[in-house]
């Protein structure tokens, strides 16, 4: 029998709040199939790396069922409409795609700024 999977959640993801990515999934702050789909593509990149990165391949496979956990989590969330797909249509949308660009270049400017100077909070 399969021992119960150890969940990775280091605190260094966390927001102000306490709260990680996961969290944000579980609770539809982002579009279902986006939360499902990072999901699966951890699964399958952790799947892949395993043995590669480093000799030992228990931390990756560790990662893999971990995100394999989360992505059967959510897609039953999903089935009984607890998540939805509600913003799918802005994440694809590529009509102000330049604009969105710049703004999210500048924000991450912002941030590596902030962490250089001491400013980020930790």
């Amino acid at each position: 029998m399969r021992k119960e999977t150890e969940i990775l959640r280091p605190k260094y993801y966390l927001d102000k709040r306490g709260h990680d990515l996961f969290w944000h999934f579980e609770h539809g702050y982002y579009p279902a199939v986006v939360a499902i789909s990072f999901c699966y593509l951890n699964m399958l990149k952790y799947e892949k790396r395993a043995g590669r990165k480093t000799q030992d391949p228990s931390e990756d496979l560790k990662k893999a069922r971990t995100y394999y956990d989360e992505y059967v989590k959510l897609l039953k969330k999903r089935e009984k409409d607890e998540i939805h797909d509600q913003g799918l249509e802005r994440v694809l949308d590529c009509s102000d795609l330049k604009e969105r660009g710049k703004t999210y270049l500048k924000r991450l400017d912002r941030i590596e700024e902030d962490i250089k100077s001491g400013r980020a909070k930790q």
